[in-house]
């Protein structure tokens, strides 16, 4: 069983690549990224049940993966109007696993609240200071004031809850969770380029889809590994 969710995993990382280079993407565009997103959600169900035990962290990240297909659906729908509420269903993906990380699973980050604060007081400064001097986002600026601590809350506690499980002798699990952090803040970055005016060069054109998708995988993973 775990082998057959292994290789699911894999061909759901695999998947926005695949797509991509095939011109599905191009061809179906929001049906296939529907596709990519149900996949990496059907891959966290898929280890939920190959664990074969309920624990509030596999519930937990179930429903931030859930959170991610609705960011998904409506950041990708036609109309711009539904755009506010992609982004709102990202950010409660995102609390969701901020409050996964911080208070369930065997290397919980609670006891390690203030360092875990400190930490994304500083990413969040930095990204705040690169916003500012780089980007023009008109109207969304309130937004980025809302967006960017709780992005850098997520992936300081995604990647320091991965240190702690490899420190603690659970390699699998913290190397998905630290892989997935990073892929997933580059993501998000990169979004923020895109909507900020700057203009990526051509080999980072796939750049969101192709660490996206796989970082959602690996969280998805992680409930497999906890």
């Amino acid at each position: 069983m775990k082998t057959m969710v292994l290789i699911f995993a894999l061909l759901s990382a695999l998947m926005p690549v695949i797509t991509q280079k095939s011109g599905l993407s191009e061809k179906y565009g929001f049906k296939i990224k529907m596709l990519c997103a149900l996949m990496y959600f059907a891959t966290g169900l898929l280890c939920a049940f190959a664990l074969r035990c309920v624990t509030a962290y596999s519930l937990m990240l179930i429903g931030a993966l859930f959170f991610g297909v609705l960011g998904d659906f409506f950041l990708s729908y036609r109309n711009e109007k539904y755009f506010i509420f992609g982004v709102v269903f990202f950010a409660l993906g995102h609390i969701v696993y901020i409050l996964t990380f911080l208070l369930t699973g065997d290397h919980k980050l609670l006891p390690h609240a203030m360092a875990v604060i400190a930490a994304t007081a500083a990413v969040s400064a930095v990204l705040l200071i690169f916003a500012k001097a780089r980007l023009s986002l008109g109207g969304r600026k309130k937004l980025l004031l809302i967006y960017a601590p709780v992005l850098a809350f997520a992936f300081v506690c995604a990647f320091a809850g991965g240190a702690l499980a490899v420190g603690g002798g659970n390699m699998l699990f913290g190397l998905c969770l630290i892989f997935g952090a990073i892929l997933f803040f580059f993501s998000d970055l990169m979004i923020g380029i895109d909507k900020g005016g700057i203009k990526r060069p051509e080999f980072l054109h796939n750049a969101v889809s192709y660490t996206y998708f796989p970082a959602q995988v690996l969280f998805a993973l992680s409930i497999l590994f906890q």
